[in-house]
């Protein structure tokens, strides 16, 4: 038996003796291992605070290597209930308490599943672990130590959970809301107190990741809900554990005034998906919410009728040939009717004069509205074609739509250089810019079957490397295969730029609008006022800022 083989006996078999025996005997610590786990881990699971000590500082081993099913050296160690490793672990080498491993479990799942109770113990009192995370089957590690019986375990939870329940320092706010469903104006008074005299933190979770906007959400407590946005600054958006905002649970439980207030501030998505992909419409149609269901309607009729500064840039790239023109027919002929089955044959590209780009401006009965921009794939273009690109997405983000010519040899090097170019202009952009790879041509790829299978699986892998969304398709055709998903790829990505654009609207806004276009002539602007007023001796029009307040302001009185 080798040296190193004698050693990894020894931390197996848990000797310690020979274990620090023949340490310091083998050349690299680190090449010992069976599978992925190494002598850390195993150093660990022992409980070997001393040995673990050595090989990290020493011998230079890496405290967050990951083993056998992703595991860590903090699972190993709350495995085996060694709270003196654990502390060392988190303390001083900074391991993270709530890493999962390929199942989702945490070591505080590892140690309620075995019942280390002091393991358990300390994990929580770090007060960076939740006793309510759920793994990837949806346990817990309270229901874990409920289903294996390990009741002093449970106890440790129970007595967590006591101390949390009558010390909320952290979760005043939310056990307000909570227990004051219909108090009100006292509500909003006491947490108005616990936030500015108390220093409670209203950006504070529980233990489902709910925030004070989702309890304040759930119980339809709008002046609160107004508060915690406007003056704390409370995230709308803000997700919990199974990635529900605060306008899914208004919607849920069919709180109209919290879901109109939400949509009225313009920085909530009624399309935003959860875990399970369902949408805050989607939750109030399957609960019958009728109430609801016409605050969304109105919500998007308002917006739909009178959508300012709602166009999303779609820009359109590829090389020639790719099928970027004959895509954008497709885009601009299904605009205002449903997709019909036909196709584009010889298409003409984008033409010298237009300066390589062609912009079409849509509004689209499926992708709502938006501004098409048809860019020439030649290379004589590149360089005003990035200057035009960073202009487009200087007040928003933009989706970018990489067309792709599968039956083109070149056609991985082509992806890669559009890749490239996307990923520089996007960085720029001040909000986040989708991206959307279609590949071309799919409906010719079995006149090879081998080769173009091979370049299909190839750009797929660089797909999935990119984490881009993508669609194999013969973009040529209105009723091609795969172009309804297409279709719905793109107006996700839409909808996207729309609710985090930085230039959003409020629901206010568009109803003003409204207003205006509906009574337009019935409103004079000041600009008006003083144009009547020009070359008019019946008229006096004062010339000073202050003078024309105080008319106004006299006007308004009246």
């Amino acid at each position: 038996m080798s040296l190193e083989d004698e050693c990894w006996t020894a931390f197996d078999y848990k000797d310690h003796k020979e274990a620090v025996r023949l340490l310091p005997l083998v050349e690299d610590k680190n090449k010992i291992r069976i599978g992925r786990d190494g002598l850390l881990h195993l150093s660990s699971r022992n409980g070997w605070l001393d040995v673990t000590k050595d090989l990290i500082t020493k011998y230079h081993c890496d405290p967050h290597e990951r083993g056998f099913l992703d595991l860590t050296c903090l699972h190993w160690a709350a495995d085996g209930n060694h709270v003196d490793v654990m502390r060392y672990l988190i303390d001083e080498c900074h391991c993270d308490p709530m890493a999962v491993d390929r199942y989702g479990r945490t070591p505080l799942h590892f140690a309620a599943r075995w019942g280390s109770s002091a393991a358990a113990e300390y994990l929580l009192s770090t007060g960076k672990c939740d006793p309510l995370a759920k793994d990837n089957e949806g346990r817990t590690p309270f229901t874990l130590a409920k289903e294996k019986g390990h009741t002093d375990t449970l106890s440790v939870f129970k007595k967590f959970g006591g101390i949390k329940s009558s010390h909320p320092i952290d979760s005043y706010v939310n056990v307000l809301l909570v227990g004051n469903p219909g108090a009100g104006k006292s509500t909003l008074n006491v947490t108005k107190d616990l936030i500015t005299k108390y220093h409670c933190d209203p950006h504070e979770r529980d233990g489902g990741g709910w925030t004070c906007l989702h309890w304040a959400a759930r119980w339809n407590h709008v002046d609160v809900m107004r508060y915690l946005i406007d003056e704390c600054h409370c995230d709308p958006m803000a997700i919990d554990g199974d990635g529900w905002t605060p306008l899914h649970y208004a919607a849920r439980w069919g709180k109209s005034g919290a879901v109109e207030y939400l949509l009225s501030t313009g920085k909530c998505d009624p399309l935003a998906k959860d875990n399970m992909w369902n949408t805050p419409f989607s939750i109030a149609k399957k609960y019958g919410n009728t109430d609801i269901l016409s605050v969304f309607k109105k919500f998007g009729g308002i917006k739909s009728s009178h959508p300012i500064d709602s166009y999303v840039n779609v820009l359109l790239v590829g090389n020639p040939g790719a099928g970027k023109s004959t895509l954008s027919h497709v885009i601009k002929d299904t605009a205002t009717g449903s997709i019909v089955l036909g196709s584009f044959r010889n298409v003409g590209g984008v033409v010298a004069c237009t300066a390589g780009i062609i912009p079409y401006k849509l509004q689209h009965r499926t992708l709502g509205n938006i501004i098409l921009h048809d860019f020439a794939g030649h290379s004589e273009y590149y360089s005003s074609h990035s200057a035009v690109i960073e202009n487009l997405l200087h007040g928003s983000g933009g989706v970018f739509l990489i067309v792709v010519n599968i039956l083109e040899k070149e056609a991985v090097k082509q992806l890669y250089q559009w890749l490239t170019v996307v990923r520089n202009e996007a960085q720029k952009a001040l909000n986040e810019c989708h991206v959307i790879v279609i590949v071309s041509h799919v409906d010719e790829i079995f006149t090879n079957p081998f080769e173009r299978r091979r370049r299909k699986e190839e750009i797929q892998e660089i797909i999935g490397r990119e984490r881009c969304d993508s669609m194999f398709l013969d973009c040529r055709k209105l009723g091609g295969s795969g172009v309804d998903s297409f279709f719905n790829k793109l107006c996700s990505a839409c909808e996207s730029i729309r609710s985090t654009s930085g230039r959003n609207l409020s629901l206010y806004c568009h109803m003003m609008y409204g207003l205006l276009e509906e009574r337009k002539e019935n409103i004079l602007t000041l600009s008006d006022v003083m144009s009547a007023g020009e070359d008019n001796d019946d008229y006096f029009i004062p010339d000073k800022r202050e003078d024309v307040l105080d008319v106004l302001d006299s006007l308004h009185s009246i």
